[in-house]
């Protein structure tokens, strides 16, 4: 059973970057791990499209990221479960492009789809259409199903084995990114997104202590 997708939501400003711009990891943050995607952009409004018409509202597909934060909330406090908005929401951690690929000229994806993420020259990610748990039919029927989709929306498909989670080991030893590493993706027939890790090196000096701890200080 495949149950139902599970979606969220990336801010539009700030964590969407484009090819080229540096992926900076939150400071004191060390739990940063790496996620190739396909993105889908909306061409027509619609809620409520069933999958078979949604190719009808694409308008065309880009290479995406999903970076994320595993280092998740300090003890305490409300609630200990996943938190999204720590998980996804951070700056600079939603990479897309390098441009929008009209769906006429790139052809069904759930055939076409062949995709690589690369850390430093080794392969870490590598999937294709068939991996998927949902098709991108399915994921814009119960995204619609949800909230109105409009044009220049973006769904991104979820992503393979091979991420930071599944304690993917390189030769830094670690799952997570480093700082000064180059992550590159690449979607074949639709282009390479590459992009410098880099560290937040400090925070201002006067804050009260309510925003997010470096992970150091409270996890296990």
């Amino acid at each position: 059973d495949r149950g139902v997708p599970y979606l969220f939501l990336k801010p539009g400003r700030g964590a969407v970057i484009g090819s080229g711009d540096q992926v900076v990891m939150p400071y004191g943050r060390d739990r940063i791990e790496w996620e190739v995607e396909l993105a889908i952009v909306m061409g027509r409004t619609g809620k409520y499209i069933s999958a078979n018409r949604a190719y009808d509202h694409v308008f065309g597909y880009m290479v995406a990221m999903d970076i994320s934060d595993r280092g998740g909330r300090p003890p305490g406090g409300y609630g200990q479960g996943s938190d999204w908005f720590v998980g996804k929401g951070h700056d600079t951690f939603a990479p897309q492009g390098p441009w929008i690929v009209p769906k006429e000229f790139y052809g069904d994806p759930m055939e076409q789809l062949h995709q690589t993420l690369v850390i430093d020259g080794v392969t870490v990610q590598e999937a294709r259409a068939g991996d998927m748990i949902h098709n991108i039919p399915e994921l814009i029927e119960y995204a619609s199903s949800l909230i109105t989709l409009f044009p220049g929306d973006v769904l991104q498909s979820g992503t393979s084995g091979g991420t930071g989670a599944g304690r993917v080991e390189r030769a830094t030893g670690s799952g997570y990114l480093q700082a000064g590493e180059t992550i590159t993706a690449t979607i074949e027939g639709i282009g390479t997104l590459t992009h410098e890790v880099v560290a937040e090196e400090s925070v201002p000096d006067d804050l009260s202590g309510a925003q997010l701890p470096p992970t150091s200080t409270y996890r296990d």
